[in-house]
This record gives C-alpha cells, structure tokens and sequence, in this order.
C-alpha cells in the first residue's frame, strides 16, 4: 500500500514538473518576443501589426514623422478597435484625434474651409469617444475645446410661432394627386 502511494505522488510530481516546465517554456517564448520588439522599437523599425502595442504606437508615431498619416491612423484604429486595455484605447482616441485636428487646422491656414469641417468633426467625435473612457483626460477635453471654437455645433432651436412643416417636406407629404391630361 505504501508502495502505491508513493507511485501516486511521484505520477503526481512528474505532471506538476511538466507543468512548470510548460510554463516556463511559454514564459521564454513571451520574453523573447518583447526583446525582439524591444529592439525594433530602439532600432525605429517598429512593425504596425505586431501583438505588442507599445510597438504599434511607435509605428505610428514613425508613420506621423513620415508625413504618412492614413497609416498611422489605420494603427490607432487597429489599437481602439482591438481587446486593448482602457489607457491604450484613450491613447489610441487622443492621438487619432490629433491627427483629425492638425489636418483641419493645417486646412484652414491653407484657405481649404471645405476639407477642414470633415476633419474637424472627426476630431470632436474621437475627442468624445476619448472622454466617455476618461472623463478627466484633460488633453482631450482642451482640444475638443479648441475644435468646438473653431467650428461651433448648430444649435436647432424649436421656433414657437413655426407649426407648419418646412415647405418641401409639405409638398411631399400634402399634395393631392392629379391625373394629368386627363379631363
């Protein structure tokens, strides 16, 4: 009996051994992935589609220094839309966000008034979504701030005295049909 025991506990040590073994085979693995991403981020050869994101970020920010800013704002979306923490997503929002505003405000010092209002509504709604996931980003909140002055929202007031619909949504809803060359 004892001798079955003993088989027992060493079957069970010999799976617990494998185990840790596993585990430290994956652990190796994982660091040497980060080594590997780490030099590529010093050696600013940095990969957008890489599992890190700290790597990602920084080909973004290579992609904005090229002047290439539809790549880098393909990486932030990639980032927002991923299963990113919270702190990456906001990161990924304020930066995109960036690059909508210094385009609109880069329009509007270049006379360009019709391709700035895209960008800047771009930019207010990723200011937004930057602050439903942090309400205390105070970058996010200044700049919306900035791109709120330089295109203010409608506001659509109610007017009391108008009760009649808008004249062609009344000659679509109320007209009577005729049949024409019919006496």
């Amino acid at each position: 009996m004892a001798n079955f025991k003993r088989k027992k506990l060493t079957f069970f040590s010999f799976l617990v051994l494998l185990f840790l073994i596993a585990a430290l085979v994956i652990d190796s693995y994982k660091f040497l992935q980060m080594k590997e991403a780490t030099e590529r981020i010093e050696n600013n050869i940095s990969q957008h589609n890489s599992i890190f994101y700290e790597e990602q970020f920084n080909a973004a920010k290579k992609y904005i220094q090229e002047k290439r800013f539809e790549m880098a704002l393909a990486v932030y979306n990639n980032i927002e839309q991923s299963n990113a923490s919270s702190e990456f997503k906001q990161q990924a929002l304020f930066n995109s966000a960036n690059i909508y505003l210094e385009s609109a405000i880069t329009a509007l010092e270049n006379g360009d008034e019709a391709s700035s209002v895209p960008n800047l509504e771009l930019g207010k709604l990723t200011y937004r979504k930057c602050l439903n996931l942090n309400p205390y980003h105070y970058g996010a909140r200044y700049n919306l701030e900035r791109a709120l002055i330089l295109s203010p929202e409608k506001k659509f007031e109610k007017k009391d005295n108008s009760i009649k619909p808008e004249r062609g949504e009344s000659a679509v809803t109320t007209m009577k049909l005729q049949a024409q060359g019919m006496p």
